[in-house]
């Protein structure tokens, strides 16, 4: 083999190489020397001049803004725009005082021998009887006003949640006047009205409106007795209640 035959290269090969080789070391010298530098940190004293020179650039102006190195955990210095002392404002925040809560006194209760009028007492007179509370008082009243007003102080015990240590407790202390009971007119009232009272259903109070209209006017209660839709206790507890 010959070596010379083999490094040898023609006119136009030797200047395709040449070429290549000037592109090549043209393309390396212009990395070199367009790449920008590496920023640098900043040491103390360099950070001292450029924050004198920016404080020196804003001298001139109404407000400028203070910048001030701020250091985090990383130790790396980061300037902030604090606003000027004009434009500083201070809060003061005051705390509330909590309400003062002061229990109630509680209610003062009859002694022993008072005595009160059932129907005309309201849930404040009723509370002061030993055993009632507000819950309790409450029911009494709103009961008395379904009834039209007790007509006995057996009638307590149908209160809801009556039980019969309560029951007893209290009945020493009321007493009933028949007089202010709230009666029924039987010959205008309507078969809502009827119905609304406690003890009478709604076949009851059409009975009693079918009847008025047969005979024009009710005179008495022997006339609605002869009703198949009462029983003679349903007369007992009906009566009182009923005007004529």
């Amino acid at each position: 083999m010959d070596w010379k035959n083999f490094f040898y290269f023609s006119r136009r090969e030797r200047q395709g190489i040449l070429l290549l080789l000037v592109f090549i070391a043209g393309i390396f010298a212009g990395k070199w020397i367009f790449s920008s530098a590496k920023p640098q940190p900043l040491t103390g004293s360099e950070f001292s001049e450029k924050e004198l020179t920016q404080t020196n650039d804003f001298s001139n102006t109404s407000e400028r803004s203070v910048y001030t190195p701020i250091y985090n955990n990383n130790r790396q210095s980061t300037l902030r725009n604090y606003p000027s002392q004009k434009e500083q404002t201070r809060t003061y925040y005051t705390q509330e005082k909590a309400p003062v809560v002061r229990p109630k006194p509680a209610t003062e209760k009859f002694p022993k021998g008072t005595v009160i009028e059932l129907n005309e007492a309201d849930t404040t007179i009723l509370t002061r009887i030993p055993g009632i509370g507000p819950a309790f008082a409450k029911r009494i009243t709103a009961y008395r006003k379904t009834l039209g007003g007790y007509h006995r102080i057996e009638q307590l015990q149908e209160v809801y949640g009556m039980y019969e240590e309560l029951y007893t407790q209290i009945t020493p202390y009321l007493s009933i006047d028949p007089e202010s009971i709230i009666g029924i007119p039987v010959n205008t009232a309507s078969v809502e009205r009827l119905r609304a009272h406690p003890y009478i259903n709604f076949y009851q109070a059409k009975a009693i409106v079918e009847l008025r209209k047969k005979r024009g006017q009710i005179s008495g209660i022997e006339e609605l007795q002869l009703l198949e839709e009462f029983t003679p206790d349903d007369w007992v507890r009906i009566t009182p209640y009923l005007v004529f």
